[in-house]
C-alpha cells in the first residue's frame, strides 16, 4: 500500500507538471495518447488504494475526472498551452479503461503486493 501512496503522488505531480509547465513548442504526435495513458495510470493507482470500497472508487472516479477537467481550465491561462475537449475526453477515456483494470486486477495486485511486502 506504501508504494502505491508513494505512485500516486509521482504521477500527479508528474501530470501537473507536464500539463502546466508553459511551452513554446508544439506537442508532437498524437497528445490524445499521452492524456490517455497519464489518466489511466492515475486511476488504476487510486482504485488499486481504494478498493474493495466501491462508495470510495465512485468518489475517487469524480476526483480524477474533475482534476482532468480543472487542469485544462487552469491550461487556458498558461503560455503556450490551450483548452481542449478532446483532452478531456482522452482522460475520461483513460480513467475508464484505469478504473476497470482496477476493477479486473485488483485481487491479484494486492496478493503480489502483499507477498513481495511493498
Amino acid at each position: 500500500m506504501k508504494l502505491l501512496k508513494i505512485t500516486l503522488v509521482i504521477i500527479v505531480v508528474g501530470i501537473l507538471y507536464l500539463s502546466l509547465t508553459p511551452t513554446e513548442t508544439l506537442t508532437v504526435g498524437n497528445d490524445k495518447i499521452s492524456h490517455f495513458i497519464a489518466y489511466s495510470c492515475l486511476m488504476l493507482n487510486i482504485g488499486l488504494i481504494l478498493l474493495p470500497s466501491f462508495k470510495k472508487l465512485r468518489v475517487g472516479i469524480i476526483a480524477v475526472l474533475s482534476l482532468g477537467c480543472l487542469v485544462e481550465v487552469i491550461q487556458h491561462f498558461v503560455p503556450g498551452r490551450f483548452m481542449s475537449f478532446g483532452d478531456v475526453i482522452a482522460n475520461s477515456i483513460g480513467v475508464g479503461i484505469g478504473c476497470l483494470i482496477a476493477l479486473l486486477f485488483y485481487k491479484p495486485i494486492q496478493r503480489w503486493l502483499r507477498k513481495v511486502k511493498i
